[in-house]
């Protein structure tokens, strides 16, 4: 759109531009000609004053370089009586398309040449034709053609740059509207667009737009009022279902295929579980004062250890097995965050790690620290190559393989607990490998 207003716009100022610089051209060159034309007639005027018949006639000759003339006498019942011709003057006393001279003609009275010829009466007519290259006048036209041109150009450039700023002028109200729906797009919450006061389409653009989203606000509030009550109220009705199954399973006299089943409701009572409490950390995450922070002191060394520990017997029930790096030349891994929400992330980062790591490989978990950041990396093989799916993998509800269990909320949760803390999360794949590092900035963070 940009660059078909810039177009537009330059295109009609330089359009107006050659138009004004054309009627400019051939009004001056009327008024040069015209001019020219005037002197010349002028000139033959002066000549033909001085031209005496008495008692012969007596003519003054050309004395301007270039310049050629004719003079004739007529009388009634007399042929023409040519007085003197210039050499190389025409032979038709008219100046021709091709010919290069310019020619005007004049006459006045007068009587048959001979003594008192002067103050006779006039019984005939003196002629007089004067002619001279029409070079100058053409050199003059060049002159005018230059300077035209080199203003011509001048305004095009001129009408290129107003152009540009016109077009950033109209636009600067769209390129707003198009930050803040970026800004939208990577938020928690919707926020209006900006309405400028233009009174134009943009304003009602931007005045609709704020009414679409203004709907779609109210439409995620109640989602997330929704998630929010079912989610609390199913998380009792499932913990006594899972402690009545769990006490139930442990009963020696039920049978053993009976304990086999129930352990296999259990497991899909937990993944309920599991979903409910994803949807209510989501409902919450949507209104982030809603989830306060409760920062303390925590090493991070040994948070990761724990956590590893605890994930370990569900990567050999999966097949892959987990290992933990540490980086022990580093004076500590001390941090000021919130315990809880940072044991969520990574559960969450090593739950995907288990998912969609290649069957019996490894998944490498590296905690490390450098003079800007403290983090924990986890990187493992793929299944399959990511491509441009890797840019969606905090996408809320998306799942690169959808055969697997889950929502797809769990590196979305991750990103936006990431961001509550003042972490980052850096997604790169290479080498069939995909690794997830979390960073937490030293200056902020260091406890």
């Amino acid at each position: 759109m940009r660059r078909r207003l810039l177009l537009g716009l330059a295109g009609g100022l330089m359009l107006l531009t050659l138009l004004a610089g054309a009627y400019q051209y051939f009004s001056l060159r009327r008024l040069l000609a015209r001019a020219d034309h005037e002197r010349l007639r002028a000139r033959a005027e002066l000549l033909l004053s001085r031209i005496s018949l008495d008692p012969l006639p007596t003519l003054p000759l050309p004395d301007q370089a270039s310049e050629q003339m004719r003079v004739v006498l007529r009388f009634p019942g007399r042929a023409p009586w040519e007085v003197f011709r210039s050499p190389g003057f025409p032979t038709d006393s008219a100046a021709s398309p091709t010919h290069p001279l310019q020619l005007v003609h004049v006459q006045r009275p007068a009587a048959v040449p001979g003594p008192g010829a002067n103050e006779a009466l006039p019984t005939g007519q003196l002629l007089l034709w004067l002619a001279r290259p029409a070079a100058p006048l053409a050199a003059e036209l060049r002159q005018v053609r230059t300077v035209l041109l080199l203003g011509l150009l001048g305004s095009a450039g001129l009408a290129a740059l107003l152009a540009a700023w016109l077009g950033g002028a109209a636009l600067h109200p769209l390129r707003r509207i198009s930050a803040q729906a970026q800004r939208i797009r990577d938020a928690a919450s919707i926020e209006p667009l900006p309405v400028p006061a233009t009174g134009d389409e943009v304003q009602t653009l931007a005045e609709t737009l704020n009414a679409v989203l203004g709907r779609l606000r109210e439409q995620a509030e109640v989602q997330a009022n929704f998630l929010a009550a079912a989610a609390h109220e199913l998380r009792t009705p499932l913990a006594t279902l899972q402690l009545s199954l769990d006490v139930t399973g442990t009963d020696p006299t039920v049978p053993a295929v009976t304990r086999e089943a129930l352990a296999g409701h259990g497991a899909e009572l937990r993944r309920l579980s599991r979903l409910v409490e994803d949807f209510l950390l989501v409902s919450r995450l949507r209104t982030p004062e809603a989830l306060p922070l409760y920062r303390a002191a925590v090493e991070l060394d040994e948070l990761v250890l724990a956590i590893v520990d605890r994930a370990l017997p569900a990567f050999r029930a999966a097949g892959r097995q987990l290992h933990l790096h540490i980086d022990e030349q580093a004076a500590d891994y001390r941090l000021s965050t919130d315990a809880d929400k940072l044991t969520t992330i990574l559960l969450n980062l090593l739950d995907n790690a288990r998912k969609h790591a290649r069957l019996h490989t490894s998944v490498q978990v590296q905690v490390a620290r450098t003079a800007d950041y403290v983090g924990v990396s986890v990187h493992n093989e793929l299944l399959a190559p990511l491509g441009d799916n890797l840019t969606r993998l905090t996408a809320p509800y998306f799942q690169a393989d959808v055969l697997q269990d889950g929502a797809g909320l769990g590196l979305w949760i991750s990103s936006r607990l990431a961001q509550l803390l003042g972490a980052e999360l850096h997604f790169t794949e290479a080498a069939g490998q995909l690794r997830v590092e979390l960073r937490f900035p030293v200056a902020v963070h260091g406890a």
